[in-house]
């Protein structure tokens, strides 16, 4: 794990994350202000991430979590696992799903659907990382903090097999360790 780290560039620093959530804060208070929505955390990575947003909106708010995975311990995304049924009730609600990273898409894809299968009014979602990949998306976020290129990231939410989410600024590991 060690090793991961010091070999691994820092992409985005504290400052710039912190004045990337507070600018997608401003924004959300301002579209969800009446709208009385249910965020939802989507665990684990969507946490610290989730955490930063909630405390800059002024704005009354009901605060859950989805449990979901692809990766594991692994670099590379596998098929969605549900880790937790979700017990809320979304029917008529204004929903907000929080994440750390949107990179292929399939798993924001895969919960926006959910929600709007629960009977969701509207579904809104919202990520600190947009990795820019060079193919179409099944879905697009409403709220992007930041955009960042195609690597392996972690810090902010994000893990390497499992470490390093609770890094307050984003880090990209070397090539060699993204696929090995």
């Amino acid at each position: 794990m060690l090793a991961a780290l010091a070999r691994s560039t820092v992409l985005v620093d504290r400052g710039a994350v912190v004045r990337a959530i507070d600018q997608l804060a401003v924004r959300v208070a301002i579209d969800l202000l009446d709208h009385n929505p249910l965020v939802l955390a989507v665990m684990h990575g969507g946490l610290p991430f989730t955490a930063a947003l909630i405390e800059r909106l002024r704005c009354p708010l009901e605060l859950g979590y989805l449990h979901v995975g692809r990766y594991g311990d692994r670099t590379r995304g596998s098929a969605l696992r549900w880790h937790a049924v979700p017990e809320y009730a979304l029917r008529d609600r204004s929903v907000l799903i929080c994440d750390d990273v949107l990179d292929r898409g399939e798993t924001l894809a895969a919960l926006v659907d959910w929600a709007h299968g629960a009977g969701a009014r509207e579904v809104r979602s919202a990520v600190l990382v947009e990795k820019n990949i060079d193919a179409p998306k099944p879905v697009a976020a409403t709220y992007v903090a930041l955009n960042c290129p195609d690597r392996y990231l972690f810090g902010c939410g994000m893990d390497y097999q499992g470490y390093w989410r609770n890094l307050p600024e984003i880090r990209a590991l070397p090539e060699d360790l993204e696929h090995p």
